[in-house]
């Protein structure tokens, strides 16, 4: 399969102390069991989301469920772009991942007070780290979201924003980086030049999952089959939007025969190989104006039955129909309006609670030698295969590790210290690399760019800790 999934890294080695200290999980959440989001295929290519734990193979489809915030331009939506308020969704409704919508242009709609990024760079982006850290600490997903109508023509901000955002959190799983929020009538060919552009730059510092916009208002995923985004790591999907009042699952829209229904739309991307990801979607009509309108039930069977994640547009109390809080919520005491109420009623089979993946990589029987921290970079008689599969599911404690991969050179670094087994499989469970090292806390370099060309699954596991992450040799 050619889905590589190991953060690449402009800068090997310690980390600098300009990049925020390690934020810890307070609890064990779909991260913690399901790992990092990957874009993948099944068995009859279908596209499909799964996560790092299980890897990509049918039956592990990963479908996570919650909340869109609403712009970063009002009081009534900025209360919850806070701990407090992810905090407040996580336990009252059971979100699994959280949506930062943030404006990225000159969009003023509070007399100065709050304006997108063009004009209030740094504001806006401490409005998104507070979102990012919040979801960490609750260790559930969330997508850092450049939510702009006209991205194509803010590329050079963009790409500074994402490099940002990718060089501080791209080592987390949890992160997902959304680079065009919804086009509108701008050609796939036009949206793919700009995705390609910030795509490059967040490939230089994370592998995780990059959902890319698709033309008008998202209703087109179709559009970019065989014209897909250049990402050197295959970890790309594409966003599909609906409103329940406006928009139809299957067949001609009701009332104008001659238009397909968005929902076919979709399913034909993914049934061409394409990942994708409803980042965006309303009980009301498009507008977010109304009650609660069209076949909501409906569509949620669909999204069930085709395993697709999904965000609701939003969680705030601003005036409109399709914000799922009434006007006497707080970012501590959640109130519902019709639309709240019923999405929480969708987010309630979410699970309760959750288990960290587990670590039952079986040891091989045939370890080398414990290696002394000085060879490390020797790449003499690291490859080796094995003869035999092995199952290759395996846990993630990211207090304890974080790994990179660029250029053949695995980089390590360990907040512990001691006895090191680092594996490397391949897909079909072969053991291609076995080292033992002693470690001591800090940076550590493995050159492993003997290996053959495909993909592979690096395990580190040291003590009770375990990191497993994807990699492709070129």
């Amino acid at each position: 399969m050619k889905h590589p999934i190991l953060a690449t890294l402009a800068v090997l080695g310690a980390v600098t102390a300009a990049q925020a200290a390690d934020i810890t999980p307070t609890r064990v959440g779909p991260v913690s069991q399901y790992g990092q989001l990957m874009a993948g295929k099944n068995s009859q290519n279908k596209g499909q989301i799964y996560g790092s734990c299980e890897g990509i193979k049918d039956g592990a489809e990963v479908q996570v469920r919650g909340m869109s915030l609403y712009w970063s331009l009002m009081d009534e939506a900025l209360e919850f772009w806070s701990e407090e308020g992810v905090t407040s969704m996580v336990n009252d409704m059971k979100i699994q991942i959280v949506r930062a919508a943030m404006a990225t242009g000159k969009e003023d709609w509070t007399k100065g007070k709050y304006i997108g990024y063009e004009v209030q760079p740094e504001v806006q982006t401490n409005f998104m780290k507070a979102v990012v850290e919040a979801a960490i600490k609750q260790d559930i997903y969330v997508i850092i979201d450049w939510h702009s109508h006209e991205a194509n023509t803010q590329t050079q901000n963009a790409v500074k924003f994402f490099g940002e955002m990718a060089q501080e959190y791209g080592k987390y799983d949890n992160v997902i980086f959304e680079v065009f929020n919804e086009p509108k009538k701008v050609e796939w060919n036009v949206i793919k030049t700009y995705a390609d552009a910030v795509v490059a730059e967040i490939r230089k510092y994370s592998d995780n999952l990059i959902l890319v916009g698709t033309p008008e208002w998202d209703q087109f995923p179709n559009r970019a089959i065989g014209s897909e985004v250049s990402d050197p790591q295959n970890n790309t999907a594409y966003t599909f939007h609906y409103y329940a009042g406006t928009h139809c699952i299957t067949g001609m829209h009701p009332g104008n025969q001659f238009w397909a229904c968005e929902g076919d739309h979709a399913i034909e991307a993914m049934n061409a190989g394409l990942s994708v990801f409803v980042s965006e979607w309303g009980v009301t009509t498009s507008d977010g104006k109304g009650s609660v309108a069209g076949d909501n039930d409906g569509w949620q069977s669909w999204m069930n039955e085709n395993k697709l994640s999904w965000a609701n547009w939003s969680g705030s109390k601003i005036p409109e129909g399709s914000a799922a809080f009434s006007e006497a919520a707080t970012k501590t005491s959640l109130q519902y309006s019709a639309s709240g109420t019923l999405v929480k009623s969708y987010l309630a089979s979410n699970a309760d609670s959750y288990t960290r993946c587990p670590t039952n990589v079986p040891e091989s029987s045939s370890s080398q030698t414990p290696t002394s921290q000085a060879n490390l970079s020797s790449q003499a008689d690291v490859v080796k295969s094995s003869s035999s599969a092995q199952a290759i599911t395996a846990g993630t404690v990211r207090e304890a590790f974080r790994a990179t991969f660029i250029n053949g050179t695995l980089a390590l670094e360990s907040t512990a210290s001691g006895l090191t087994q680092v594996s490397v499989f391949d897909l079909l469970g072969n053991l291609h690399v076995q080292k033992e090292i002693h470690l001591s806390e800090g940076s550590h370099s493995i050159h492993l760019n003997t290996l053959p060309a495909g993909s592979y699954l690096v395990r580190i596991r040291q003590g009770q800790n375990t990191l497993q992450k994807r990699i492709q040799v070129r």
